[in-house]
């Protein structure tokens, strides 16, 4: 079979390998749509703080099971399947109380200590299987990881029925974050840019207000309370995760709000933590996911509430994944593209 290994930065290098043979409790894999995340991204680029070459990146994949190994019961050769990717002890403190995506010993497929799915084939442990309706379409099943990121989120915030909520960022993962805040019942949405192509998807998507900050003339603040009135909002959750993107939600928020941050730091912050004591912030981080949250990001696609066209903007072919990551780190085009895909 073919794979593909980063072997150095910017450095793709494809290799026939021998298909692997699923041990006792694995499940192997028929790759067959993959999606560039941002994560892979860093990786490519040689920014990923964990991350070391030589290593297979793609953890956003669905695929066909092949073949089981011995003691597989929930799953048979020729299901249509997603995996969960993140890998635990299943000893640790956070693993015995229910939150792994936190493990002590968090492995992460094609991220972190465990090749990933730029390939034909991989073999995955049975518990990290998930299988998808048959009609749903492989792109559709490779966008269940990002959205599981956006259910998440919001199932572990303090969100309520009725709230006000502010999403930061209209990428990938605001945008998933925005429909998963409508499907628990947030009353009224604001989602925030810097692409006005991005922004209309979001409303697409069902945004009540879609607000480019590069053109506000007053600030965040401000916008929120002309539409949301002088309580303003309930919640926002920081989809990009930058110094000025968590100040913006610090500066905006109500007194004694929740601030979710769901996007990924390349570093350390420079916050405003006079502002978090004095108004009583919650800031809470929000890693990955659990399995609930996939099955759930399942059901919402399958729903129709996040569709291919929604996110997915550029395809490639496996053969071309050097040119997909190439396309995916261009500075030039970042309002046109979003999801970059690659098929199999």
């Amino acid at each position: 079979m073919k794979q593909a290994n980063l072997v150095g930065e910017k450095e793709i290098a494809f290799e026939e390998v021998e298909k692997p043979t699923p041990e006792d409790g694995e499940v192997l894999i028929e790759v067959k749509s993959c999606g560039i995340c941002g994560s892979d991204v860093h990786s490519y680029q040689g920014e990923h703080p964990f991350v070391h070459p030589p290593i297979v990146l793609g953890h956003e994949f669905s695929g066909v099971v092949s073949e089981t190994g011995k003691d597989v019961k929930n799953v048979n050769p020729k299901d249509k399947v997603v995996v969960e990717p993140n890998i635990v002890c299943n000893d640790c403190y956070n693993c015995n109380h229910g939150r792994y995506n936190i493990c002590e010993n968090l492995q992460v497929i094609g991220n972190v200590g465990y090749d990933g799915a730029f390939a034909d084939f991989i073999a995955v442990p049975e518990e990290k299987v998930i299988k998808i309706p048959e009609d749903m379409g492989f792109e559709e099943g490779a966008l269940v990881e990002p959205t599981a990121v956006g259910v998440h989120a919001v199932r572990i915030s303090d969100q309520k029925l009725g709230d006000k909520v502010v999403v930061i960022g209209a990428g990938t993962i605001g945008l998933v974050t925005l429909v998963a805040a409508k499907d628990a019942g947030a009353s009224e949405t604001i989602i925030t840019d810097l692409e006005d192509s991005r922004l209309e998807r979001a409303k697409n998507l069902g945004a009540d207000h879609a607000v480019n900050t590069g053109e506000l003339d007053d600030g965040l603040s401000e916008f929120i309370q002309a539409e949301f009135g002088k309580d303003g909002a309930d919640i926002i959750f920081d989809c990009v995760g930058f110094d000025n993107t968590l100040n913006q939600a610090i500066e905006a928020a109500r007194k004694g709000t929740q601030i979710m941050l769901v996007g990924v730091p390349k570093g350390n912050l420079d916050v405003n933590m006079a502002f978090v004591q004095d108004r009583e912030l919650d800031i809470q981080g929000s890693l990955m996911y659990v399995q609930r949250d996939f099955k759930t990001a399942v059901n919402m696609i399958d729903r129709g509430q996040i569709k291919t066209e929604d996110l997915i903007t550029n395809r490639f072919d496996f053969e071309e994944l050097e040119e997909a990551f190439e396309l995916a780190i261009d500075p030039s085009n970042m309002g046109e593209k979003l999801k970059v895909m690659v098929n199999f």
